[in-house]
């Protein structure tokens, strides 16, 4: 493999594990904001994190193409780290999504007189 497509390959799979990370962290800030029923900052938070996961299975998707295409997937911590954190941001957000929705049924429970 030369320098340049392993360097190319290094910078995907660092994009893969930024992006993963990104909506890893804003969706358990959403959780935060939900625990003290910030709605509109939950909610912000949460898009922040679709839309960071988004881009990471974007570039997921584009290894999986490459795969598909016949071209050689080098394997690596970093690739085995970069879908590890991915599967990682999706789990937080579903759980964070499932956590929002919680406290806004304690807080219409807390509501009530």
């Amino acid at each position: 493999m030369s320098e340049s497509i392993g360097t190319e390959w290094e910078q995907t799979l660092c994009n893969l594990i930024l992006h993963g990370g990104d909506a890893r962290c804003a969706a358990k800030e959403a959780a935060d904001y939900a625990a003290e029923h910030q709605w509109p900052e939950a909610d912000a938070a949460m898009k922040r994190a679709n839309e960071a996961q988004l881009a990471a299975h974007k570039i997921q998707g584009e290894i999986l193409r490459r795969e598909a295409r016949g071209e050689a997937i080098p394997f690596s911590i970093l690739l085995v780290h970069s879908l590890d954190l991915l599967l990682l941001a999706w789990a937080e957000i579903d759980y964070a999504e499932q956590f929002i929705k919680l406290h806004q049924r304690i807080a219409e429970l807390e509501a009530k007189p």
